[in-house]
């Protein structure tokens, strides 16, 4: 796709499902279980579970013996996630990540795909999940490390501040990259055996213009300003990302390397 003016339709909900998550969340959702360890019987909340990447594995994973929670405050990705997979072991709930509405102790396993970044109080939300947690169970985060480590949208971040100015043009999915900062707050929270490291992965869409319009359309309360702007700015945005990310086009499409801090704790 060049700089068409091309748009995807459907709700956020189904373009999040449709373009975000095959070209991202679908690629890391495997490694993150495997940190997580989840086994068979185990009871598994995903919170901030979007139209569900990663819930989708988990009730093979447990088996019919274990159980899986959704959790997401948008209705509109529940929405589409229950499109998507129905199983018995498998309950979609909306609710806030820092006030869950699920009793003490109830999961064996925590995992959060993306999300902990956007939580407005983090320390509130991780104190939810000790709380679900049973003893010893098991936490599971991923959060993007900062924009310097995706030169894709480091260009879609540069290309927006030649319009508004650098601190109106950050993209909060990525601002949350301290490593440190993710430990203090874990551990305050009362986990144990934190350990965090870094992973990379490529993040795929068709072409630049496939980015765009795609986390636009998809995930425009996640975007900050950039989905703030009229379509003429996103057509010279999306002008400006094809030339400067053409070294990131190969003859499957555009991939930029993604960096996610993958933390793992105990309750």
């Amino acid at each position: 796709m060049s700089a068409t003016g091309w748009t995807p339709g459907g709700t956020p909900g189904e373009i999040y499902e449709a373009h975000m998550v095959p070209a991202i969340f679908a690629r890391w959702a495997p490694h993150l279980l495997e940190q997580a360890g989840v086994r068979t019987g185990d009871r598994v909340l995903d919170v901030a579970c979007g139209t569900g990447a990663l819930t989708r594995l988990l009730p093979d994973r447990v088996g019919p013996r274990g159980r899986v929670v959704g959790l997401d405050l948008n209705a509109g990705m529940l929405a589409a996630a229950r499109t998507v997979i129905a199983r018995p072991n498998l309950e979609w709930l909306e609710g806030s990540a820092q006030a869950m509405p699920l009793p003490d102790a109830a999961f064996d396993v925590l995992v959060c795909q993306q999300g902990f970044q956007f939580f407005p109080d983090k320390a509130k939300a991780l104190a939810e999940m000790h709380r679900v947690l049973a003893p010893a169970g098991r936490l599971a985060l991923a959060v993007w490390r900062s924009i310097e480590h995706h030169p894709g949208y480091l260009a879609l971040r540069d290309a927006l501040a030649r319009r508004i100015g650098a601190e109106k043009a950050a993209l909060p999915p990525f601002s949350f990259g301290d490593r440190e900062t993710i430990r203090g707050l874990v551990t305050q929270a009362g986990f144990r055996q934190v350990r965090i490291h870094a992973e990379i992965r490529s993040v795929r869409f068709h072409s630049a213009e496939h980015m765009v319009r795609a986390v636009v359309g998809g995930a425009p309360s996640m975007m900050g300003m950039l989905s703030d702007q009229g379509a003429d700015v996103l057509d010279a945005i999306v002008a400006e990302m094809v030339e400067a990310t053409r070294a990131l086009v190969d003859d499957d499409g555009w991939a930029t390397p993604a960096a996610s801090h993958i933390v793992t704790a105990l309750a």
